[in-house]
């Protein structure tokens, strides 16, 4: 099975975050469009009017930017693995941006 041994693949175990995705994805896109904006341009340097959670899992999260010059994608980092199941919906700062090189 490709580069996973079979072993590996029936002993892996699913995302934390992954049965809270969507309403996870929901309730930021929601509720916290402004604070989407501002990790933006902090944790991927990009200035945004408007920003889209599209994908998260336990290492970070994919967000869709409409700048000036058009769309961009960006992904931002956790500080930290999300490790807990029962709290990945939880709204904190605390897990978001490790910070990338400014554009």
């Amino acid at each position: 099975m490709g580069w996973v041994a079979a072993s590996e693949y029936s002993q892996a175990q699913s995302d934390p975050p992954a049965e809270h995705k969507r309403d996870i994805m929901q309730h930021m896109n929601a509720d916290h469009k402004d604070a989407l904006i501002l990790l933006a341009k902090r944790f991927a340097g990009i200035e945004a009017q408007e920003a889209e959670m599209t994908s998260i899992d336990r290492l970070g999260f994919h967000v869709r930017l409409r700048t000036q010059d058009g769309m961009h994608g960006a992904r931002i980092a956790f500080l930290r693995e999300v490790s807990d199941r029962h709290r990945p919906g939880k709204c904190s700062s605390r897990w978001y941006g490790r910070r990338v090189k400014d554009r």
